[in-house]
């Protein structure tokens, strides 16, 4: 009963820790990308006016 009770709680964990949001976006796989009608910017830190760290651009087809 209690190795059932332990590995409840260590699963209740781990879980937890995957539901919470990132607090920022560090790798390309969650950053926007661009598509058929916008292109998306991506600035270095040295070339940010603001806190935002891309640019979204309509495309004109």
């Amino acid at each position: 009963m209690l190795l059932r009770t332990i590995g409840l709680a260590a699963a209740a964990l781990m879980l937890s820790a995957c539901a919470r949001p990132q607090a920022g976006c560090n790798e390309v796989s969650c950053r926007p990308s661009s598509d058929l009608h916008t292109l998306t910017i991506w600035w270095q830190p040295q070339l940010r006016n603001g806190p935002d760290d891309f640019t979204r651009i309509a495309v004109d087809n």
